[in-house]
Formats: structure tokens, C-alpha cells, sequence
């Protein structure tokens, strides 16, 4: 029950990110006519918890299981050439434990106050359990499972990237795991590391708490991230026909925002009880992420440039994320700096930049993934007319939802803090009719995954992309045993495209040189 192949597990998560991001539109839904209804911010127990509930599904079971969990348990091991995660028992019990977390965290909402924070507490330790049980497999699977040939310069890009995010989750997820263990302590044991007394006073010492939780929560931003950056790459290769512009210098700015992004946990605290030049640090250490960021949209940039271009709904997916992650990343130099934070940041600011760098962007790059890899996983492709659909409508859509919070944040600061009434009142029907518009286009989406997945004709091309990686020369769908009792050898880099082999413009890794001059 435990012990299930990485193919099963990798569904599994898929079908689970599926569930919660419907369940969390349907909340967002519901946020959006409260808020049309109270103005900018409700102030009420039942929308403070559904904004809770919304916010922890489409943090660890959106952004954080799919791109990492749901393609990376599915695809890590093809791409290395392995039959198999290293440790297989632990696949099973991470996926085990995640879903436990979302009944937990789901049934926490209709529970009484009390009793919901308790079970609300207990599922995010479960899911920090699986998430660092999931980091070790892939730790352990991309270090000792690697086939023949396949060193470290020649891994493609997503599995640079899900390895990162492996290292980053460890870290992360153990102080998280640690900060709950503790509040759990202070909750039901009466001991006083996050109390200056009993807890059921409600005196908390919330600095603390704070610092502990930006520990986990600012690198966070960027564990959802990093896969999305690999995938992005990847996609963009692929589409563009072109190798991977400077892939080493790609690789090194994966690296450097695993590291940086760790290290600026106390960039959201400059109001906290923390040393008065720790400002200056943080400023300092989250300008400095602009560095590897720029490298990557540099990459991608020039590995477009003068290339043909093949516009994919994966291919567009792909695009529309380095559009939402360099708007949002521009939102975000003003949230940098101290000063500039506190002139500008409000609600409505930190929401429109979040939503767009974090959640919309990240989920653009899922829906690439998805697109990309569907023949392979279901063994048939995805309709490209309804995929183009929705894209253009959710590209459009999520632009007039959170743009206009940039400028309604400013506009409430510009004013002291009191919203305009009838700028701020049509601009937030503006963005209620706009958010209405996107989720109910996401239909469009839904009608095309199930038709898809329900269709029963299987597609006869297994590499209908062209693609160079080890999973596009397997049957679709995948056999049960992988490679077999043959796993290939690796005999180049993961993106050699061009005129290589007679008609085709692309070369896959495990052609050897006999077979190419065979094939010449």
C-alpha cells in the first residue's frame, strides 16, 4: 500500500493539485464577494479563515506539490534514465502523509475555533514530514541512480531544478517542522517558547513566532519557484529548437536562488523587534536575487532570439511566465527596500505582486508542464485549440485582476490609508467582473483535461514535440518497468538541436556516435 511505482505517485499528486486548485477558485470565489461586498478587507472570522484555507491549498497542495511532487516524482527518474526512485517506501508514505494533510487542513474550516487551529497545526506537520521525506528520495535518486554517461553537466535543466528545490525543501521544511513542534509544545504542554505565558491567555510573543516562520515562508516563495524556472527552460529549449543559451551559467542561477532565497527570511520584518541595521542586510541579500533572476530571463531571452519558434499551448504557457515573473519581479524591487516598502506596500500591493510572481505565474508554468508532458502521461495529447483558448483568456484575465491591485495599493498609502471611494470602488468591480471572467474560463481547461484523459484513442507518435530527453523515446504511456533490464547510456547534453540527424533537428541523448554515423 506504502511501496507504489514513482509513475503511480507522481498521478496521484497531479489528481490532488487538480482537486485543491478547483477547491481553491471556489474559494477565491467566494473571497471576491465578501470583499465586493465589505469593502477592501472584511473583517470577520468566517472570511479570516477561508482566506486561511485558500491560501494553505494553493501553497503546499497547488504550488508546491505539483511542480515539484506531481512532475518531479513522475518524470526525475525517466529523465536520468532510472527505473525507479531510490528509496520507493518513502514515495508511497509522502504521498500518504500529503494527503492526510489536506483533509486535515480542508476539515480544519468547519471545525470550532479552537479545535480547527489544533487540526489546522497537526496537518502542516504531516505535510512537512512528507515534504522532507519526498526531498531525500529525490536527493538520493538524482546522486546514486543516474544511468551510465549521465554526469551532472549533461542533466536537463528540470532535474537541476527539482534537485535544488530537494536541498531548499530540506532546510525549510525542517524549521517549519520544528517551529510547529514547538507551538505544539506551547499548545497542549504549557511551555513557554512561543508564550510569555499560558497559551490559552493569548499572550504570544509573535516575534519569535515570526522569525521562525519567515525561516520557512520566504524561501517558500522560491521552492515553488525553482521547478517552475527548470520546466520554463526546458520548454523553451524544446519549442525554440535552440540548446539552452549559456545552460552551465542557467544552472549556477538555480543555484544561487536556492541559496540567496534562503537567506533573506527577514525581508517582510523590518518592523520587528530585530537588530536596526538587519534592514540594510536583508535589502541588501533580496536586491542581490536579481542577479541569478537576471541570468535566467537572459537565458531564456537569448535562447529565443532568432530562433523559429513554435507556438504551442505549452510553448505560450512557457511565455506568458516570463511575462507575469518579470512584471511581478519589477512589483517587487519596491517591497525590497525598507523605505519603499512601507511608502508603498498596503494590502492590495503585496497581494497583486504576490499573486502574480508566486501564484499565477508559477501556476502558468504547471499549465505548460501539463501540456507538455500529457501524451506521456495518459498517452495522448491535449486539444491545442481549446488549450489556446484558455490561455489567452487567463493571460488577459489575471493582468486585469492584479495590475490594478498594484495601483489600488498605492492609491489607498497615497491617500493615508483611506481608500478612494469611487476610483477604489470601480476599480475593485473592475477586478471582481475580471476575476469572475478568469475562473470561469479555467472550464475550458477542465473540459479539455477530462476529455483528454477520457479519449480512447492512443496517440501512435510517442515523441510528438521532438524532444532529446530519455522519457520522449519510451512507449506512451510509460511501461510499468520503465527501461527495464536495459537502461540507456548517455552520450551528450539534454538540448542538442539543429540539423544533426538527416531530416530532424534534434539529436537525443542516448543516440551513440556508431548509431549517428549509422543514421548520417
Amino acid at each position: 500500500m506504502l511501496r507504489c511505482g514513482h509513475k503511480q505517485t507522481g498521478l496521484r499528486y497531479l489528481w490532488l493539485a487538480l482537486f485543491s486548485v478547483v477547491l481553491g477558485m471556489a474559494l477565491s470565489v467566494a473571497m471576491r464577494v465578501q470583499m465586493a461586498r465589505a469593502g477592501s478587507s472584511p473583517a470577520s472570522e468566517h472570511y479570516a479563515v477561508v482566506t486561511l484555507l485558500h491560501g494553505s491549498l494553493m501553497v503546499f497542495f497547488v504550488l508546491t506539490s505539483a511542480p515539484q511532487f506531481g512532475f518531479g516524482y513522475f518524470f526525475l527518474p525517466l529523465q536520468i534514465g532510472a527505473n525507479e526512485m531510490a528509496l520507493p517506501l518513502l514515495s508511497g508514505l509522502s504521498f500518504w502523509l500529503t494527503l492526510a494533510a489536506l483533509v486535515g487542513i480542508a476539515g480544519s474550516s468547519l471545525l470550532p475555533l479552537r479545535l480547527g487551529m489544533e487540526v489546522w497545526l497537526f496537518a502542516v506537520i504531516c505535510f512537512c514530514f512528507a515534504a522532507i521525506l519526498s526531498s531525500v528520495n529525490f536527493c538520493t535518486t538524482v546522486t546514486d541512480a543516474r544511468t551510465y554517461g549521465m554526469t551532472l553537466t549533461r542533466l536537463p535543466l528540470t532535474v537541476w531544478a527539482w534537485y535544488v528545490t530537494a536541498v531548499l525543501s530540506l532546510l525549510i521544511f525542517g524549521i517549519l517542522l520544528a517551529a510547529c513542534a514547538l507551538l505544539t509544545s506551547d499548545w497542549f504542554f504549557g511551555t513557554q517558547f512561543f508564550a510569555g505565558g499560558q497559551v490559552h491567555s493569548n499572550v504570544a510573543l509573535a516575534a519569535l513566532w515570526q522569525r521562525w516562520f519567515w525561516f520557512f515562508a520566504q524561501a517558500e516563495v522560491y521552492a515553488a519557484m525553482l521547478p517552475c524556472f527548470g520546466i520554463v527552460s526546458h520548454l523553451i529549449a524544446t519549442f525554440a529548437r535552440r540548446p539552452v543559451f549559456a545552460e552551465r551559467a542557467a544552472v549556477l542561477a538555480l543555484c544561487g536562488v536556492g541559496v540567496v532565497g534562503f537567506c533573506v527570511w527577514g525581508l517582510h520584518m523590518f518592523s520587528s523587534a530585530l537588530n536596526p541595521y538587519s534592514p540594510l542586510v536583508f535589502a541588501q541579500l533580496a536586491g542581490s536575487l536579481g542577479i541569478p533572476a537576471s541570468v535566467l530571463l537572459a537565458s531564456w531571452l537569448l535562447t529565443l532570439w532568432g530562433s523559429e519558434v513554435r507556438l504551442t499551448t505549452a510553448m505560450l504557457f512557457a511565455v506568458g511566465f516570463i511575462s507575469l515573473f518579470l512584471t511581478g519581479g519589477l512589483s517587487g524591487l519596491f517591497l525590497a527596500s525598507r523605505d519603499v516598502a512601507v511608502a508603498a506596500a498596503s494590502t492590495d500591493f503585496v497581494t497583486g505582486h504576490f499573486h502574480l510572481v508566486m501564484g499565477v505565474a508559477a501556476t502558468f508554468a504547471i499549465l505548460g508542464a501539463l501540456f507538455f508532458w500529457f501524451p506521456k502521461l495518459f498517452g495522448r495529447p491535449m486539444n491545442e485549440t481549446l488549450g489556446k483558448t484558455h490561455f489567452w483568456i487567463t493571460f488577459a484575465g489575471v493582468y486585469c485582476i492584479f495590475m490594478p491591485m498594484h495601483w489600488l495599493g498605492l492609491l489607498d498609502r497615497a491617500r493615508g490609508g483611506v481608500p478612494g471611494v469611487s476610483a477604489g470602488g470601480a476599480a475593485r468591480t473592475f477586478i471582481t467582473t475580471a476575476a469572475m471572467i478568469t475562473i470561469a474560463a479555467q472550464v475550458i481547461f477542465l473540459v479539455n483535461f477530462l476529455s483528454s484523459v477520457w479519449r480512447k484513442e492512443p496517440s501512435t507518435n510517442r515523441n510528438p514535440w521532438h524532444a532529446t530527453t530519455l522519457e520522449w523515446f519510451l512507449p506512451s504511456p510509460v511501461p510499468a518497468d520503465d527501461f527495464g533490464n536495459r537502461p540507456p547510456c548517455i552520450y551528450r547534453s539534454a538540448y542538442m538541436y539543429g540539423e544533426r540527424l538527416g531530416g530532424l533537428d534534434f539529436l537525443p541523448q542516448h543516440v551513440s556516435p556508431e548509431q549517428l554515423a549509422k543514421l548520417r
